[in-house]
């Protein structure tokens, strides 16, 4: 028995209280029942905003897979004032169906205890990836090089118009305004270098499987490497289009059944009586 209780009870049996001996108990029941009320941790009131949000983050987690080690997940500050019951089950979280795990994902959480809740909570998705930086600030109209590149890792979920990821993409690419350092290029940032210019003559690549023939052509329009420009053939007259591969080659594309070679032939006057053409000599 504490020393407390020892002093209430010697008071109690005592031969004769007097008013001041009442007033000392009183003093220690009321410093008893203070001393058992801080020993039992009162049940909370609300549901904490932070685990909400922290419930959500982990399940979101765990639903983006192999992909996760390049991306984290952020909740939105929740507002305290939200006041949610206590929840006498744990909480679960769920997503709404034919929900898509994206920038900003929307998870739900919810509670079937005895006073039974649902709250969605916005969640970031942030993915990073290794991109490609100015390293030093750029003037327009300048063409990119090696020594102009470096590679960061970045965040790049709101990278609304893509990025390159590749340096050979990148190397001959022209700059359509200025680049301050540090910045990521972007595809609307570029502008490919013409390697072909209207009127130039080319040389037409045909491929058929194993096959490979070339031939004269003349470029209809400008064009830089890997871009479709149209081109005619300078035996048959025919007009293609073809994919610019360097600046003198362009490789003509094809459709099945295409008569790339013997349509609409040029005839030379001196042949055109005997209706054989310039492809048969």
């Amino acid at each position: 028995m504490s020393a407390a209780a020892t002093s209430i009870v010697r008071f109690l049996t005592a031969p004769a209280l007097k008013r001041r001996d009442f007033d000392a108990i009183r003093l220690v029941a009321v410093a008893l029942l203070s001393l058992g009320a801080g020993t039992v941790a009162a049940a909370p009131q609300w549901q904490s905003t932070e685990e909400i949000a922290k419930v959500a983050e982990d399940y979101l987690s765990g639903r983006l897979g192999p992909s996760a080690k390049r991306t984290s997940v952020e909740a939105g500050v929740l507002d305290p004032r939200h006041l949610l019951a206590h929840c006498s089950s744990p909480i679960e979280p769920f997503l709404r169906r034919g929900t898509r795990i994206s920038a900003r994902t929307i998870v739900g959480v919810r509670c079937t205890g005895n006073k039974p809740w649902k709250v969605y909570v916005p969640v970031n998705v942030i993915f990073t990836d290794t991109v490609f930086v100015a390293a030093r600030t750029l003037p327009r109209g300048h063409l990119l090089t090696a020594a102009d590149l470096v590679t960061e890792e970045r965040d790049v979920t709101r990278l609304a118009s893509g990025y390159v990821s590749s340096k050979d993409e990148l190397v001959g690419q022209r700059l359509k305004s200025q680049l301050l350092a540090g910045r990521i290029l972007t595809p609307k940032l570029l502008q490919a270098d013409k390697a072909i210019r209207r009127g130039q003559s080319v040389t037409l690549v045909v491929r058929r499987g194993d096959i490979s023939i070339q031939m004269g052509g003349k470029a209809l329009v400008d064009g830089a490497i890997g871009q479709r420009i149209r081109v005619e053939n300078s035996n048959s007259g025919r007009v293609v289009e073809g994919i610019v591969r360097s600046q003198e080659h362009v490789e003509v594309l094809l459709a099945a059944g295409n008569q790339f070679f013997h349509a609409k032939p040029k005839v030379s006057p001196k042949v055109a009586d005997t209706r054989s053409s310039n492809n048969d000599r």
